[in-house]
């Protein structure tokens, strides 16, 4: 080959890289401007707009001969068709979407929330499924049937594509929420006049934020993790100039918690997606829901990195615990009637059957049951706050303990689990007593949460002991089962909502338990670990030592 068939080969392949990396950057500022879904509050009320505007978007990042988006009802659990384009394929489409329902591909895909691929019923075209779905429930389906082949689709476009529908998720569940927002204020206005002033703010707050949204995207080349490029809203979020961020370190802002603990390049995952913390430039913390993946740019593999400012979601969260707080409380009166009428009943029920007597008496013992859960979530919300004033008393910890393992007694059947008690290294005959000064309901929430997650986190056959050891000034509880608890929440296992791999799991009991420990003054650490299982330690100090 002469020099100048060299030259020109070499100028082709520049032209050929530029062309690609032009590419890139025109498809990550489309991502950019295509992950905002404004919800103006006069402009696009209702959530028919807003599926329009996803299908809309939906297209323009890939071309699609039809589509139709599904929408989860919480009712009956269906998903229901929300909208097709055009509209007269919607009867083909959807005898399309059953079939993969049939077959569970549907299941499969909303499961693993990645994009899934498959052929149509006519042989030819294929077909898209992507699911709407945050970190914590699935919203709806996205079905396109696809005008290219599958291969034919770059993985920037799929991955961008998934960043659309991941805004488009969030985008829906704010639209409810400020929805539920709107109905809990007229009803609760008459009962809480004194937060309205607070509750008009926030929700215009609110309202500003979702009307602004976008969706920052970064491209980081993972050996010197280092940013390669950031699209505009990503450099407006921390308010620095392009120049100022492109060839800095990842964790200099975007991810500043993180040096050397990546989900994706030190811990091994693919995919990462979970609530992170950046720092803008002028060293504030913002909290963000950010999703990490791999993708091939130019033959070399990098970092893709799309992210939303949640702040204004955390408001809500607080506002709605204060609103379920409220709730709480005006339940207690119904409740106490509930309560009071089997004792009045069985006073003077001397013509009652023992199966009516049996069954008030039920009704009395699960009233009660449920006040104690009612004041018992006020007074969390006291710690939380640190008013809660602790006043220990004369009691005993076996006593709880039994009190527990009683209720858990049909839990511990259907799950073929066995309790193991021990006190000073000795097995805990019925008679075992262990005096202790505490607040005995603080104890018996407690022990119950603890103990609840060990049995539940145990196979058949599995054995959960208690170890209880008297020392110097107070007790130690030592709480064992075989299952290790999930090595990616390990460390924010006592934080609230931590929960992985359990399917009512709330993130709460943990959490709660915490609070109730500290609130008594004692401590509480875990140890879990492959082949070792879980072992909770409680440490409690006694007023009375």
């Amino acid at each position: 080959m002469s020099e100048s068939e060299r030259n020109a080969l070499l100028e082709r392949q520049v032209a050929f890289l530029e062309e690609e990396r032009d590419a890139a950057l025109e498809a990550l500022d489309m991502a950019g401007d295509l992950g905002a879904f404004a919800l103006h509050s006069r402009e696009r009320d209702t959530r028919a707009e807003l599926v329009r505007e996803i299908c809309a978007r939906a297209n323009r990042m890939l071309p699609f001969q039809a589509m139709s988006l599904y929408l989860a009802d919480e009712a009956s659990g269906d998903f229901v068709r929300a909208l097709t384009d055009p509209p007269q394929a919607a009867g083909e489409l959807d005898d399309e979407v059953r079939a993969l329902i049939a077959d569970q591909s549907f299941a499969h895909v909303l499961q693993s929330g990645e994009t899934g691929f498959f052929l149509g019923s006519d042989r030819t075209r294929q077909l898209l499924l992507h699911p709407i779905a945050t970190r914590t429930r699935a919203l709806g389906m996205f079905a396109g049937r696809l005008l290219e082949r599958k291969d034919r689709i770059s993985d920037i476009a799929l991955k961008l594509f998934g960043v659309v529908m991941h805004s488009a998720a969030h985008a829906l569940e704010n639209q409810e929420m400020r929805e539920a927002m709107e109905n809990h204020a007229r009803e609760l206005d008459r009962k809480v006049q004194a937060r309205t002033a607070d509750l008009v703010e926030a929700f215009e707050r609110l309202r500003t934020t979702v009307d602004g949204m976008q969706a920052g995207v970064l491209l980081i080349e993972p050996e010197s993790r280092t940013i390669v490029d950031a699209n505009p809203e990503a450099l407006r979020m921390v308010g620095l100039p392009r120049d100022r961020v492109v060839g800095r370190r990842c964790t200099e802002y975007f991810c500043p918690a993180q040096e050397n603990a990546c989900p994706v390049l030190d811990n091994g995952q693919s995919v990462d997606s979970a609530e992170r913390l950046m720092k803008n430039a002028s060293g504030e913390t913002i909290p963000i829901l950010k999703t990490v993946s791999r993708v091939m740019v130019g033959g070399r593999q990098h970092l893709v990195e799309s992210f939303i400012d949640i702040t204004q979601q955390k408001k809500l969260e607080t506002l709605r615990e204060d609103v379920d707080r409220i709730m709480r409380h005006d339940l207690k009166g119904p409740l106490n009637g509930i309560i009071g009428l089997p004792a009045m009943l069985l006073a003077g029920g001397d013509n009652l059957t023992g199966e009516q007597v049996e069954g008030l008496r039920f009704i009395r013992e699960a009233g009660t049951k449920l006040l104690r859960m009612i004041n018992m979530s006020l007074d969390l919300y006291k710690m939380e706050i640190g008013t809660y004033v602790y006043e220990p008393w004369k009691g005993d910890l076996m006593d709880v303990v039994r009190d527990v393992a009683a209720d858990l007694r049909d839990t511990l059947r259907a799950g073929g689990v066995r309790l193991r008690m021990r006190v000073d290294g000795r097995e805990a005959g019925p008679d075992a007593s262990v005096p202790l000064r505490c607040e005995e309901s603080l104890l018996y929430s407690m022990l119950s949460n603890l103990m609840k997650n060990a049995v539940e986190g145990s196979a058949w056959d599995d054995e959960v002991t208690l170890d209880v050891r008297r020392e110097e000034g107070g007790v130690v509880l030592a709480l064992h089962n075989a299952k290790p608890v999930p090595e990616a929440i390990r460390d924010r296992l006592f934080e609230k909502y931590v929960t992985e791999g359990k399917k009512s799991g709330t993130g709460l009991g943990t959490y709660s338990a915490r609070l109730i420990i500290e609130t008594m003054g004692g401590s509480i650490r875990c140890e879990a670990a492959e082949g070792l299982g879980t072992t909770m330690t409680v440490t409690l100090p006694d007023p009375a030592a």
